[in-house]
């Protein structure tokens, strides 16, 4: 019988590692696609929805193109407006997604996310960067930065550089690796109830944010994490930056320092910021949360494309 119960226990079910198989095929016409694609659904909230920005003349491409990916439960106003604003400055077109889930009224949207479905996201934005750049920095936050790292692993050939912030290596509660245990969601259930719930700090973080959702909605995004392995990280040979903060109560940032030493990148820089003004230390630039470093943040950004990657170095900033 114990026997019996322990093999129940180790065959429980999991969370779905599943990944992409391949890349999507855009259509030419870039906005109406996105148009076309976000009008699917009659609940998202305004300013966090997927969005193109043209930075000269619409469809028109630039040397180089900025792709952000946002964090878990939040969306593109996570940082806003850093992308926008190191975009402007890089004479870049850009382009920040919406993960699936993300940013809708509805209450168990985001029980509609999966490893393959946030990668499936990535992978679009992406595909969109290369449209519109000839070159793509790509920018993830928190599990946007997870998703980035798998996505510079896959070798794309216009990458120009990977720039991580906050980066989840690993949640700063060591507890969450449960989340990938055998009957991980019913583990999860039973400890944290059929929803996890939290607090926003100020009305802007309450609309941007998801602040309460299905708790099963945690499982894709241990599950991307469980994909970020050493041998993943030692395939990234792209130009790195990462900025990160050791005070950090969101994400584990020793788990950061690991991952950064595992990366192959030649050409790699692991920059500890510790003046943000949000609480947790984890959302480091952005007018929501840390109004006050988001242009510090920026000129690190800037200064390391200028001076670490050499085609940056004949950009001329506005």
């Amino acid at each position: 019988m114990v026997a019996l119960l322990l093999v129940v226990a180790l065959l429980g079910p999991r969370v779905d590692l599943t990944t992409p198989n391949s890349r999507p095929a855009l259509p030419v016409e870039l906005d109406a696609h996105i148009a076309e694609s976000e009008g699917r659904y009659h609940d998202i909230v305004a300013g966090t929805e997927k969005y193109l920005h043209w930075h000269a003349e619409p469809h028109a491409q630039t040397p180089l193109s900025v792709v952000y990916l946002h964090g878990f439960s939040a969306s593109r106003q996570e940082t806003a407006p850093l992308s926008e604003n190191l975009a402007k400055h890089l004479a870049a077109n850009l382009f920040a997604t919406r993960l699936t889930g993300h940013g809708r009224k509805h209450p168990d949207a985001m029980s509609e996310g999966s490893v393959q479905r946030w990668l499936e996201d990535g992978y679009e934005a992406l595909a969109v960067g290369e449209a519109i750049g000839e070159r793509v920095v790509l920018l993830g936050v928190s599990t946007g930065a997870t998703i980035a790292t798998w996505l510079a692993a896959q070798a794309p050939e216009q990458l120009a550089a990977l720039v991580l912030i906050s980066p989840n290596f690993g949640p700063a509660d060591s507890g969450a690796r449960a989340l990938l245990w055998p009957w991980g969601e019913q583990l999860a259930k039973l400890v944290t109830g059929e929803r996890r719930s939290w607090h926003a700090q100020n009305p802007l973080q309450h609309r941007y944010w998801t602040t309460s959702y299905p708790t099963e909605s945690l499982l894709p995004m241990m599950g991307l994490v469980e994909l970020i392995t050493p041998e993943l990280l030692a395939s990234v040979e792209v130009p790195v930056l990462v900025i990160y903060s050791p005070l950090d109560q969101v994400v584990d940032p020793q788990a950061t320092e690991r991952a950064f030493q595992q990366l192959a990148s030649p050409i790699k820089q692991l920059t500890a910021y510790t003046d943000a003004r949000d609480p947790g230390q984890h959302v480091l630039a952005g007018r929501v949360l840390s109004p006050d470093s988001t242009e510090a943040v920026e000129q690190i950004i800037e200064q390391f494309l200028h001076q670490k990657v050499s085609w940056a170095t004949a950009l001329n900033a506005d």
